[in-house]
């Protein structure tokens, strides 16, 4: 079987500026997706669309990626964050005139769908979300073949470093957004040392080794899916604008109006809290989580036991001097998490199992 992941090469910023790393995807999908194809005998490969469209221009790269398809026929084809780049017209055409089986990778689905995933589900053979709220408003648009899963982790990348020194209390290393900003300025008010890095912060982001040494540095390493629902001038703009998407010419803010319900009830979605990547790396690192409950964790890890949850800032601050205060109890902890997270959580079993649910298996 020849497999196919559509994604950028490299991470960019708000102005779609190369940032030198990788996308996240790189580690989240590509290399255990071409790390399990290849251990079943199959072959996997990857378009750049970023590549594509500096080569090309948008449009070039759509006309380069139809070639693609047409010329080397990939049995499944992964695609994420670009549907934008190569468009519903592209996606369902390949989905209609080729025998490649499609996989829309609905990773935000808990506030997206309403910009994306509602517009571009029929578009595709399968639908993968990661909300499985979301598998009834698939459902409801038409899309019979929707599948749900949570991402996992590369433990080739995230991973226990034996004999590290914990000299972190407690760390967060994330996107920055308005609601974090609040709850890691009310831990430090409350007497909580909390070292922070991602982008947004000032604190800057880290490197990707760097991050893992600091996750295993940590002895509470928080995973803060705080919902990005806020009310400020930015959050409102955003339902009258849009960023220009990669490659589009002219200026880099674009009016929007014409999906200003969509934007409004996007914004209104980010209410909702999920599952995210996050949740299985700091696990897998052998460090102890402290996190929100959000749509089925608790399928996941069990709460209490492998993973510890937290009701609203104040109970936070309580966890935190608690589990700091009783070091065998949060190790105990942390190493159930770990062993949970080796055995079940792995993206190299996530692409297994998602192989299985849409037909083709890998074995």
């Amino acid at each position: 079987m020849k497999i196919t992941l559509v994604n950028y090469r490299h991470a960019y910023d708000r102005a779609w500026k190369n940032l030198g790393r990788p996308m996240p995807s790189h580690y989240l999908e590509w290399l255990p997706l071409k790390t399990v194809a290849e251990r079943h005998g199959h072959t996997a490969e990857i378009f750049y669309i970023d590549d594509a469209i500096k080569l090309y221009g948008i449009e070039g790269a759509r006309k380069v990626f139809w070639e693609y398809i047409v010329r080397e026929k990939p049995d499944v084809c992964f695609a994420g964050f670009n549907e934008y780049d190569l468009g519903a017209k592209l996606f369902s055409r390949i989905k209609n005139e080729t025998k490649t089986t499609t996989v829309l990778i609905g990773d935000d689905d808990a506030w997206r769908w309403e910009r994306v995933g509602k517009h571009f589900g029929l578009c595709f053979s399968w639908v993968l979300t990661y909300d499985s709220r979301a598998i009834a408003k698939y459902k409801g648009i038409g899309c019979k073949n929707v599948i749900h899963h949570q991402p996992g982790v590369d433990l080739k990348t995230y991973r226990k470093i034996e004999g590290i020194r914990k000299d972190i209390d407690v760390s967060f290393i994330g996107l920055w957004t308005k609601p974090r900003e609040n709850l890691i300025g009310y831990l430090r008010d409350n007497g909580v040392s909390v070292f922070v890095r991602g982008r947004g912060w000032p604190e800057g982001q880290l490197p990707q080794d760097e991050l893992v040494s600091v996750v295993n540095r940590s002895k509470i390493a928080l995973s803060l899916n705080t919902p990005p629902f806020y009310w400020g001038l930015r959050p409102l703009a955003r339902c009258f604008f849009r960023r220009a998407h990669f490659g589009e010419k002219g200026y880099s803010i674009k009016l929007d109006i014409v999906n200003f319900f969509d934007n409004v009830r996007m914004w209104r979605d980010k209410k909702n809290s999920q599952v995210k990547s996050r949740h299985f790396e700091v696990p897998a690192c052998g460090s102890f989580e402290i996190t929100q409950d959000a749509d089925d964790m608790r399928a996941y890890y069990k709460l209490g036991e492998e993973i510890v949850v937290y009701e609203n800032d104040r109970d936070l601050v309580h966890k935190i001097k608690y589990y700091l205060a009783h070091e065998d109890e949060r190790e105990a902890i942390a190493m159930r998490g770990y062993e949970r997270t080796l055995r079940d959580h792995s993206t190299e079993r996530r692409f297994e199992d998602i192989f299985q649910m849409i037909g083709k298996p890998l074995v």
